[in-house]
């Protein structure tokens, strides 16, 4: 009886590595106290501590798809994954902006 190979199949993800999860949570859990500590020590501004939340909140978004998703470029696979990723944020843009766009419409014209 011959034991044929049976890999894993390739869907661009690349080797699963205990350290790029540990790595992964700990940044998220930093990121996560940064924005706690900026809205619970009430020493910034409101804007402030809306650009700090925004901004930890779209980093915290990169290393989830990095680490978590294991998100990358090495591979033809990778790079196919990038793109629908690219492509399907475009899409929401587009689908949430014009949304936007049509209710200050209506809601401009309903007034006027």
């Amino acid at each position: 009886m011959h034991h044929h190979d049976l890999s894993q199949p390739d869907y661009g993800t690349g080797q699963k590595k205990l350290g790029i999860y540990v790595f992964g949570f700990i940044t998220c859990s930093i990121l996560t106290l940064i924005s706690f500590w900026a809205v619970m020590s009430e020493t910034f501004a409101k804007n402030d501590i809306l650009i700090i939340i925004f901004i930890s909140a779209i980093i915290q978004f990169i290393v989830q798809v990095v680490c978590f998703l294991r998100l990358n470029t090495q591979t033809e696979q990778g790079r196919m994954n990038v793109m629908s990723l690219l492509f399907t944020g475009v899409i929401l843009v587009a689908v949430i902006a014009g949304s936007l766009w049509i209710m200050w419409n209506l809601a401009y014209f309903m007034a006027h």
